[in-house]
């Protein structure tokens, strides 16, 4: 049988479909906590994105008015937020001989989950930027940019389990926008201490979006292509065993992070690429993807000099510091422990 199109992996072809399916499987992305920021994207190249704003709120309170003084003139004061480009890439290879030995083709399984690999890398990347926004787990300091916005993270502090007392603290802690709060990323055994307590309720994806006609009570059933997401005290759950977790003496403690819609902004300097390549002489084939791309928590700033930097780095606490006010910045974390461990 001769070599068909939809054996090979075509560049042109191939790249957009590895974005739309990284995008389906990033679970931050479908939930909405991130969103695209079109100040973000860095098209004319750059290792920094600044994005300039005014201040939330204007200050001082109304003057009494009277025949024999002026008004004392106020202003508006300004800040700007500075988000880090990253620039990853990654190369998989395939021998023919391994095509041979295996009796399949290993560079079509590479192209069937390399969408997968993406969005998890992303993912990643994204929550090594909330580590160093919010600092250590258990025995965090206020020199982290987002110190006021932590439940349970000091070293005095004894974690509790996730709960609606947990969701309520959280809220409390945004004030007036805590009705905000649309999502939670939580590890995968503080999800099935939830499920375990009967705690988690699930919904279609339609309603997760906010898209059915079936949001006040009616039929949930799962349908073809509608599968339910989980959900907790309203909030949708994202599951990743990536956020932070630490040992201690009597067990591990998880961060809980709390969203609203968007609180986390995506841009782009250049859309993901794809090469590939023959080697002859190796009798080998070899592909390779380039990202080069933002992920910011609104309302922080990157206040390193370091470009391009490595998670270590973006897991520093130095590094970042706030700009918004506290409850305009729609991330909070708890620490929480499991029964389950």
């Amino acid at each position: 049988m001769a070599t068909l199109r939809s054996d090979i992996i075509i560049p042109e072809v191939f790249t957009p479909y590895v974005i739309e399916q990284t995008t389906q499987r990033d679970a931050f992305l479908a939930s909405g906590v991130v969103q695209p920021m079109a100040e973000l994207n860095a098209a004319e190249g750059g290792d920094f994105i600044k994005v300039p704003f005014y201040k939330a709120n204007l200050t001082g309170d109304f003057e009494v008015l009277t025949d024999s003084s002026s008004l004392t003139p106020g202003k508006i004061t300004a800040d700007q937020q500075i988000g880090v480009i990253l620039h990853r890439g990654r190369a998989f290879e395939s021998r023919d001989l391994a095509a041979l030995a295996a009796g399949s083709d290993p560079m079509a399984a590479i192209g069937s989950k390399i969408a997968d690999y993406v969005a998890h890398q992303r993912q990643k990347d994204l929550v090594s930027c909330l580590s160093g926004a919010f600092g250590s787990l258990n025995a965090n300091s206020s020199s982290s940019a987002l110190f006021d916005l932590c439940i349970d993270s000091g070293s005095s502090d004894t974690p509790t389990t996730l709960s609606p007392r947990t969701v309520a603290k959280a809220r409390a802690l945004l004030g007036d926008q805590g009705d905000k709060l649309a999502a939670v990323a939580i590890h995968s055994t503080v999800y099935y201490d939830l499920v375990e307590r009967n705690a988690i309720q699930y919904v279609s994806t339609d309603d997760a979006r906010g898209t059915s006609t079936t949001q006040s009570g009616g039929d949930l059933t799962n349908a073809f292509g509608n599968p339910e997401v989980p959900t907790f005290m309203g909030l949708r759950v994202i599951v990743s065993d990536d956020v932070q977790s630490v040992g201690t003496g009597s067990g591990t403690e998880y961060g809980s992070f709390f969203f609203t819609s968007g609180a986390v902004a995506s841009g782009e300097q250049m859309t993901m690429s794809t090469e590939v390549d023959r080697d002859i002489l190796a009798k080998s084939d070899a592909m390779s993807i380039d990202l080069h791309y933002v992920y910011h928590p609104v309302g922080l700033k990157w206040g390193s000099a370091t470009a391009n930097p490595t998670r270590a780095q973006l897991e520093t606490v130095g590094n970042w510091s706030k700009v918004y006010e506290t409850k305009n910045i729609g991330i909070v974390r708890a620490t929480n422990v499991s029964h389950q461990d």
